[in-house]
């Protein structure tokens, strides 16, 4: 092989139409690429046709019938779907249905559509981060989002309130049904019940450091009021939304500047340009303290400023030279060393005879 070759040309690979159908329904909806597509590959292994064995999870993002019936019936106008909107209705109950049982099967192959399941998807990632934050009084983080994908809006506050208040309490007692559904989620290897807290972090783990949704990442995030607000400087650099930005900014120790003198140079006034220039170059660029301990200022004829810059307490340079200590910057003749007499190499010249 050469050292230098021509690069030969290779055939580009095919794009994957699931993968492209979450980032269209990310576009649409306005959630985030990045978690959907961890959402996908998390309940799917990005297999549209994916069906659970303990429930009636279906398709990229294993909707369950009734969320799927209400995505369609809130949603499906949006998206050209109001027939089958429309033939969807609730009882008194709520519980949601298709009288005609065709138009029934016909809504629910829907969700082996990677370009309607993603729409979908997005949605519900939508209104679930609404109602979270709304319940919480704060915006959810990615993990949490996918802890509402798994058990509800409601599921997941009563979830991530348990992991704060109660975090050793067994997660089956308060979720039997999602604890029979996904056991390897409620429960380890062995068989024995995760707590709260285990189970927050079980959810919470495939999604670290995702992108949240499109409105979480623009410079604004929705109150619970539903006013826009500007996103903190520091919040946008949390260790759990941007983890691996914050390294370039910070360590893990203290985040007070580097010392108190750095902070002095930050907040110090600039000094008036007239008097830097009447300095001696000697007390401009070697200021020592005087009895008083500011930096002596030089004689000036116009009358002192009503608000003088404030003293700096940094630490002061090293003392200045001993040639810019004396008039005229010449060293006195006392501390001047003798210059030595030339060296006489004629005793070492070899005379030529006959010259």
């Amino acid at each position: 092989m050469f050292l230098f070759t021509t690069p030969t040309t290779r055939e580009t690979a095919p794009a994957n139409p699931v993968v492209n159908a979450i980032r269209d329904g990310a576009e649409r909806s306005g959630a985030g690429f990045d978690y959907l597509l961890k959402t996908a590959q998390r309940e799917s292994a990005l297999d549209p046709d994916a069906k659970a064995k303990t429930s009636s999870a279906t398709g990229l993002f294993q909707f369950i019938e009734q969320t799927w019936l209400s995505m369609v019936k809130q949603e499906g106008p949006k998206q050209g779907l109001s027939n089958y909107a429309n033939a969807i209705s609730a009882d008194e109950t709520g519980r949601l249905s298709v009288p005609d049982a065709a138009t029934r099967e016909k809504i629910l192959q829907l969700r082996n559509d990677p370009q309607v399941a993603a729409v979908m998807a997005g949605a519900l990632t939508q209104k679930n981060r609404d109602q979270l934050a709304s319940t919480l009084g704060r915006q959810p983080n990615a993990g949490e989002l996918y802890m509402a994908h798994v058990l509800g809006s409601r599921g997941a506050s009563d979830l991530i309130r348990a992991a704060g208040n109660d975090p050793t309490r067994g997660a089956a007692k308060d979720f039997p049904e999602a604890a029979s559904a996904n056991r390897n989620i409620f429960f380890d290897k062995a068989g024995r019940a995760r707590t709260a807290q285990e189970v927050y972090g079980v959810l919470a783990a495939s999604h670290a450091n995702t992108q949240l949704a499109a409105a979480t990442t623009t410079g604004s995030v929705k109150s619970a009021a539903g006013a826009d607000q500007p996103v903190p400087i520091a919040a946008a650099l949390a260790p759990d939304r941007a983890k691996g930005l914050i390294g370039l900014f910070s360590t893990e120790g203290s985040r007070q500047p580097v010392s108190k003198a750095v902070a002095n140079l930050w907040t110090t006034p600039r000094s008036d340009a007239s008097r830097l220039a009447a300095l001696d170059p000697a007390d401009r660029y070697f200021p020592r303290q005087g009895a008083s301990g500011a930096a002596p200022s030089p004689p000036s004829a116009s009358p002192a400023p009503a608000n003088p810059p404030t003293a700096t307490t940094a630490p002061l340079p090293p003392s200045r030279p001993l040639d810019l200590t004396q008039a005229g910057n010449t060293v006195p003749k006392s501390t001047a060393k003798p210059r030595r007499a030339p060296l006489d190499l004629s005793a070492f010249m070899v005379q030529r005879s006959g010259t």
